[in-house]
């Protein structure tokens, strides 16, 4: 997750915030460590004022944050924070950043659709509901994704401006398993967190496995087609595009990484001149877009029928957020580049992840729905 230091809420807000969790506010103490630390937890006296039990914790950024013994609500500081909790403690979620889209409803239990939506608690899409905060009263708040050089900075002044203890968990696709070790400390859900880490693990020792078997002339490039167009994609070396990489494919866009979203912009020029072994659509429109347009038939990947729409519900294979998801991405895009090292079946791993990790058991149609 990007973040960017701006201001949280207007001061109005923050003094209302104040008076109502004055009385929970963290006490959180600055390290001097520079690196991530290890999760690190004790158990201290009950509070004089509340008469709850309480811990300190010792988050990704290094920080000691002290939290209530038992968590029972959990607040989710973005869309990404809330996909990975989701996926360890749903029913600890006091609210939701986002809501699910109706493509993500299909395998999301009815029960968490009508949660409170805090919003995003901070950076350019910030747009926090404090109103429905407060009346949540979540104990703690979990920031999930890419630490940056001013993750301390940022998560104390969010813990001082809206009084509840703040713990940054750092996630990655390397760190994802040892970012549900810690999810399962800080939430209780120890079980459930241990399986989500190993399937990570063993995903991740898969792939790395099924890339060093590849010889030089096995490389296969992939375009990622994103936008209206096609002609917007996540370059290489983007966080968005990390899944071809981690199977051992090229990402066929070698060119600068977009600072924004939306991807770096293309042309069909330099697309005939890369001429991708495989190309990949990031919706149904695109998909069709680029199977029936006469300018993209030019290439090779089109006329050998080698292109392929992303599976994206409830959440893109590939990206969008660049989170968990992406493992059951690794299968997907590693068995249709490379299926002689995979050797997988696709509609069984699918079944299996959304099982572990979404909470639904797919049938056979909804799982060969989903990777068609």
């Amino acid at each position: 997750m990007r973040k960017h230091r701006r201001g949280l809420v207007l001061a109005a807000v923050l003094c209302t915030a104040i008076l109502i969790y004055g009385c929970q506010k963290a006490d959180i103490k600055e390290t001097k460590e520079t690196t991530p630390a290890q999760t690190e937890t004790a158990t201290v006296p009950p509070s004089e004022s509340t008469g709850e039990k309480t811990r300190v914790f010792t988050d990704s950024a290094g920080r000691e944050v002290t939290l209530p013994e038992d968590i029972q609500k959990i607040a989710p500081s973005g869309p990404l924070a809330q996909i990975v909790l989701y996926t360890v403690a749903p029913d600890k979620l006091a609210g939701l950043a986002s809501d699910f889209s109706d493509g993500a409803k299909k395998y999301i239990d009815e029960k968490y659709w009508g949660l409170p939506k805090f919003g995003q608690f901070y950076g350019k899409n910030a747009n926090l509901n404090m109103e429905a905060l407060i009346a949540a009263k979540p104990d703690v708040i979990i920031d999930i994704g890419e630490a940056k050089k001013t993750v301390k900075e940022d998560m104390d002044a969010l813990s001082k401006q809206l009084g509840i203890p703040v713990v940054f968990v750092e996630a990655d696709l390397d760190s994802m398993s040892s970012a549900y070790k810690m999810l399962g400390e800080i939430t209780g859900e120890t079980e459930q967190a241990a399986k989500l880490a190993d399937y990570c693990d063993s995903t991740l020792k898969k792939s790395e496995a099924a890339k060093a078997s590849l010889g030089a002339d096995q490389k296969k490039s992939v375009y990622f087609a994103i936008g209206d167009n096609g002609l917007h994609t996540n370059a290489e070396g983007s966080i968005h595009a990390r899944v071809i990489e981690q199977i051992g494919a090229e990402n066929a866009a070698k060119v600068d990484q977009a600072s924004s979203g939306g991807g770096s912009e293309v042309s069909m020029e330099q697309l005939l001149l890369w001429q991708p072994d495989i190309i990949l659509a990031d919706s149904e429109t695109l998909y069709q877009i680029i199977t029936t347009d006469s300018v993209w038939a030019e290439l090779n990947a089109v006329k050998e029928g080698h292109v392929y729409q992303i599976p994206s519900a409830p959440y893109s294979f590939m990206s969008n957020p660049p989170s968990v998801n992406r493992m059951i991405g690794i299968l997907w895009l590693g068995n249709l580049v490379y299926p002689e090292q995979y050797h997988e079946d696709v509609k069984a791993d699918v079944k299996t992840f959304y099982d572990l990790f979404y909470h639904v058991q797919l049938t056979d149609a909804q799982a060969e729905d989903i990777v068609q």
